[in-house]
């Protein structure tokens, strides 16, 4: 296996929706996507102006991947995690460890002071954030209203 990072941009925009469905439709997620609407998520995420994503191959095959943007906040830049994903039969042998690594490793060149991103509690992405190094804000929380009409 030779493992190699590349960046990414909307023309592998089919492939990382085609690894989505893949990892989200399958245990412990059960997502339920559909090609469209999976495309169209990762679409918004891939043309904000500020896009960065990292593609994650072994040969000419995508394992997993990861996206977000960076924002200006009063401390300097951030970088917002919107999507990271790992075929299945990758996860557990430290191909997320890696990307997240080399997600660090550009963010420091970037002078990007702190990486944030939203994920479920108490589950399987949680505990690998953790054991990455990441932690629950003290100051800050996410917070939902549902509209029904």
């Amino acid at each position: 296996m030779t493992i190699e990072m590349r960046t990414l941009n909307v023309r592998k925009l089919d492939e990382c929706t085609a690894l989505y469905i893949d990892v989200f439709n399958r245990d412990p997620w059960n997502d339920g996507w559909t090609y469209e609407d999976a495309r169209e998520r990762l679409g918004d995420i891939f043309r904000h102006p500020k896009f960065n994503g990292i593609g994650m191959y072994d040969g000419d095959q995508l394992i997993g991947f990861l996206a977000g943007h960076k924002e200006k906040w009063l401390s300097g830049q951030h970088f917002y995690m919107n999507e990271m994903c790992v075929k299945k039969e990758s996860q557990g042998k430290g191909a997320g460890t890696l990307l997240i690594s080399e997600l660090e490793r550009l963010c420091q060149q970037s002078d990007i002071t702190r990486i944030y991103l939203l994920t479920a509690r108490d589950g399987q992405a949680e505990a690998f954030y953790r054991k990455n190094g990441y932690y629950i804000s003290p100051k800050m929380m996410m917070m939902a209203k549902r509209l029904n009409g």
